[in-house]
């Protein structure tokens, strides 16, 4: 008969927002399994052993060296991969050991059960430990998926409060982490219509977590691109509006406060757009951004004194991500984008499907006044006009900002830099006009795709300064983590605090009471004969002496009849 020798302990997870540690003695008590016979047959004597406050029919067995889960239907002897240094030593002198706990399901259904009956504080603080319980047991995630748990922050989200959509956020950012939970994610996307919704919320910090989500979503894998623009389309045919409108409504604001929205928003366009395989979905989103305007949105942005370099840098990417797909002749792909051109949706041979290509909006619009108008030059005024503010990542033509703008000064002072001018296409791509002498004057010649060393020396400052963007970015999302959680702590402190102040001036108060009800019964019942015997020794030990007698004086006299009359009258009593 095989046995297997080994400490157990239970975790009081009963409350999975409110578990303990493993009780008291911290030396676990030994249990002898055997190893032919399966462990549903065994778990109550240890439940037993441990006097465990579990339901007998919700316990499970975990080990503690890996955190595996052991099949209870099975015996030891089949999960000996599981075992698999189990009996080694687990380090300062501790070994390892089989813990009792709750079933996951059991677990889950209280969590989800927990979060649609709670409100107010007890609700909060669900929220606010979900992270942490997914984060301690990965296992965890997998069930809570299963059970339709995203259906439950969805619905408990959309009628909470700033605060507690934020808790969900970091719950929900932990379950992407892992494969099982992101896999829920795809296959619900109700949970990413959510966050779409939550991206044209009036709170900043429930709007940059929502961004950083749907960014981790769109970047895990290139299909995750179409699901994204089908939630984007359900929400907002469901509103009634232009598709894309809560991104661009973050791209439209005026002030620009925080750019960090701004590049997020604009981030997540271009790695959505770097997702789809064919023209028409490609094309179908460029022509709902052009037409609200994300032309005029970027000359804003760009032509701002001091703008954000990774907002430049992603403004670039879509416009150069664009022209190459409008396969115009001069155009380079973006150095993080596809590298050829998508699909067309047409069917047919290779060249019906290039001279079938779709174009974008913009490009239609340009080709339609280009038919108007005499061909632009190089120096025309057509190619004077927004564009020349993007920065250019690939070989184009060059110029100088600072003498093409004269007196209108960089948007980075103290900094030269090369700017892209527009091609010479038949119309201006952004609409503006200028002095043809004044581009006649500041005319470039190509470079033929080589960059001077100035730009390259731009380049890495612009590498610098974006790395150093993000480690700012990184440490404000921690500092806002850090003070969100020692806000709650110190609240909790506080209510000790207070509380342990309150039940000292409790104990003082009874302590006083006490001390002046044993001072009274004490001089109350003090001892009759001893108050006497104490006045008569007192008057014994001083005889009056002849000379004394003599020298008495009335008063003296009158003062030793006192006494004797008061003492008289004691004994009397």
């Amino acid at each position: 008969m095989a046995t297997f020798v080994c400490r157990v302990q239970f975790l009081d997870d009963t409350d999975p927002f409110n578990s303990t540690n493993f009780p008291e003695p911290t030396r676990p008590p030994l249990y002898t399994f055997r190893e032919d016979i399966p462990l549903i047959n065994q778990i109550a004597g240890v439940h037993r052993l441990l006097k465990a406050p579990h339901k007998l029919d919700d316990c499970a067995l975990q080990l503690s060296h890996n955190g595996t889960y052991l099949d209870l239907e099975s015996t030891l002897a089949e999960q000996r991969d599981e075992l698999e240094g189990f009996q080694e030593d687990g380090g300062r002198g501790k070994k390892h050991s089989i813990i009792l706990r709750t079933q996951l399901s059991v677990r889950v259904h209280a969590c989800i059960e927990k979060l649609y009956n709670s409100n107010g504080r007890e609700l909060r603080r669900a929220l606010f430990s979900l992270k942490q319980i997914f984060q301690d047991d990965k296992d965890l995630v997998h069930e809570f998926v299963v059970a339709e748990g995203l259906t439950c922050l969805i619905k408990v989200g959309a009628e909470a409060d700033q605060n507690y959509q934020n808790y969900i956020l970091r719950a929900l950012g932990q379950i992407m982490l892992y494969v099982d939970g992101m896999n829920g994610v795809i296959g619900h996307n109700e949970t990413i219509q959510w966050l779409y919704t939550l991206i044209g919320s009036k709170f900043r910090l429930v709007v940059k977590t929502a961004l950083k989500l749907l960014l981790v979503f769109v970047e895990y894998t290139e299909p995750n691109a179409a699901l994204l623009i089908e939630a984007v389309n359900a929400v907002d045919t469901k509103r009634n509006c232009k598709l894309w409108s809560n991104a661009m409504e973050i791209l439209d604001e005026k002030d620009g406060v925080d750019t960090e929205l701004l590049v997020y928003a604009m981030t997540l366009i271009n790695k959505t757009l770097a997702g789809l395989p064919d023209q028409d979905s490609f094309y179908d989103v460029v022509d709902c951004l052009e037409e609200q305007g994300i032309e005029a949105m970027a000359q804003r942005h760009l032509t701002r004194k001091g703008t954000d370099l990774d907002l430049v840098e992603q403004f670039n990417i879509y416009e150069m991500t664009l022209r190459h797909e409008d396969g115009d002749d001069d155009s380079q792909p973006p150095p993080a984008g596809r590298k050829d051109r998508r699909r067309s949706s047409l069917g047919g041979s290779s060249e019906k499907r290039g001279l079938e290509r779709r174009r974008s909006r913009r490009h239609s619009l340009q080709n339609a006044r280009g038919t108007t108008s005499a061909p632009a030059s190089p120096s025309s005024p057509h190619c004077h006009g927004p564009s020349a503010n993007f920065l250019p990542f690939a070989g184009q033509r060059i110029e100088d900002v600072s003498e093409r703008n004269g007196g209108l000064g960089s948007p980075y002072p103290g900094r030269s830099y090369a700017t892209l001018s527009a091609p010479s296409t038949p119309s201006n791509r952004y609409g503006n006009s200028a002095n043809p002498s004044t581009d006649s004057k500041t005319d470039r010649p190509a470079l033929g795709g080589l960059l001077t060393s100035s730009y390259r020396q731009h380049q890495e400052s612009l590498a610098a300064e974006r790395e150093r963007r993000r480690l700012e970015r990184e440490e404000r999302l921690q500092r806002i983590e850090r003070e969100e959680r020692n806000r709650f702590n110190r609240d909790y402190v506080d209510k000790r605090e207070e509380a342990r102040q309150a039940r000292e001036e409790r104990y003082k108060t009874v302590e006083k009471l006490a001390a002046e009800e044993y001072e009274r019964e004490r001089t109350r019942l003090a001892p009759r004969g001893r108050s006497e015997l104490t006045l008569s020794l007192s008057l014994s030990s001083h005889p009056p002496s002849s000379s004394s007698s003599r020298c008495a004086t009335p008063s003296s006299v009158e003062s030793q009849e006192d006494a004797t009359a008061c003492l008289s009258s004691k004994q009397e009593r």
